[in-house]
């Protein structure tokens, strides 16, 4: 599991289901669900695009935590709206947060319209933002203690998934390592061995 979820979150989320219903499909089975650690295949890009080449890319778990920052950004432009404004806001819609006609950013509550990490990304609220109401991205879900108590309280299941196993890096890596080696080697054998055929002239 991504992370822990205390009981206070549990509590949250097990009166937002009764209030709301089940969560929507993406908040549990998120298509590209955000990892704490790089999984094998972007490890391996790492490895190899830092080590060897010598440069940096931008990896699909910091994309992710990326959208999960802005999912905070809005949850608190939301709370601060409702705070002073009569007419709350109880719901979230994509459409708000990347359009300057948008109410947060009308009222300088976003300063800036949302820049998603992904063109995919979309943001939506699940349940009631004046009470225990989250928002999620139909690409990264939600935040990983609200996705773990939602998974707790409702016995949903999510999806498996490939896990990011050190071990399989560690071989993979070593692997490569005795390859590259080996070639090394064999280009060393064959210098060797011109030099002594050019001292044997027919």
């Amino acid at each position: 599991m991504p992370a822990q979820a205390d009981a206070t979150t549990e509590n949250q989320m097990r009166e937002l289901v009764k209030a709301a219903g089940l969560p929507p499909d993406s908040v549990i089975n998120p298509p590209e669900a955000v990892a704490a650690k790089l999984n094998v295949r972007e490890r391996l890009h790492r490895f190899w695009r830092e080590k060897i080449l010598g440069f940096r890319i931008t990896y699909a778990s910091a994309r992710g935590k990326v959208c999960h920052a802005n999912q905070r950004v809005i949850a608190g432009a939301v709370e601060m709206f409702n705070v002073d404004n009569g007419s709350k806001m109880k719901t979230v819609h994509h459409a708000d947060l990347i359009t300057p006609s948008g109410e947060l950013i009308k009222g300088s509550y976003l300063k800036y319209p949302i820049t998603t990490p992904e063109p995919d990304c979309e943001y939506y609220s699940y349940g009631d933002m004046t009470d225990n109401g989250i928002i999620y991205c139909t690409r990264h879900g939600t935040l990983a203690e609200f996705r773990t108590a939602l998974i707790n309280v409702t016995g949903l299941q999510p999806h498996p998934s490939i896990l990011d196993n050190d071990f399989d890096f560690h071989i993979t890596i070593t692997v490569i390592f005795v390859l590259l080696s080996a070639m090394v080697l064999l280009a060393l054998f064959f210098k060797k061995q011109k030099p002594v055929a050019d001292d044997h002239p027919e």
